[in-house]
């Protein structure tokens, strides 16, 4: 699965974990595309590319404002039937009250109603990338390079 991960810091901010998408020619959803129509897809901010690019050198406010909700905040808003862990009813040694998207998400969550084993893969990705505070966003647009 292609996907950057950034960790996104300027002097007097606070550092943001970023998660995204490689985009593909027919997608800026690239990898995560199979979520783009889900309740999964519904959680993840389309981020202007000049947005994001300001925020790679170091300027944060129009990133701040389209990210919204804290990437631990988003976890909680699955809606229920994608929320426990597909295995957790069968009889799984880890099974427990943490087998939802969260802070304390194991790294065999296996997210449940979805109908392929690329959406499903997706959204572990986004789940796992949640409960470590990092926000996941898709950029749209053209982006710069200084």
């Amino acid at each position: 699965m292609k996907v950057q991960r950034f960790v996104i810091s300027a002097p007097g901010q606070r550092d943001l974990k970023i998660l995204r998408p490689v985009p593909t020619p027919s997608s800026p959803w690239g990898a995560l595309e199979s979520l783009r129509l889900t309740p999964w897809g519904t959680l993840i901010p389309v981020v202007d590319g000049e947005a994001f690019s300001h925020a790679l050198h170091g300027y944060f406010p129009p990133l701040l404002r389209v990210l919204g909700r804290p990437p631990a905040a988003s976890a909680l808003k699955v809606p229920e039937p994608y929320r426990v862990c597909a295995q957790h009813s069968r009889r799984c040694p880890l099974a427990g009250p943490d087998c939802q998207p969260g802070a304390k998400l194991p790294d065999c969550y296996d997210p449940p109603g979805l109908d392929s084993e690329e959406a499903k893969l997706a959204a572990a990705v986004v789940a796992l990338a949640w409960a470590e505070g990092r926000y996941v966003v898709v950029v749209e647009g053209d982006e710069f390079s200084l």
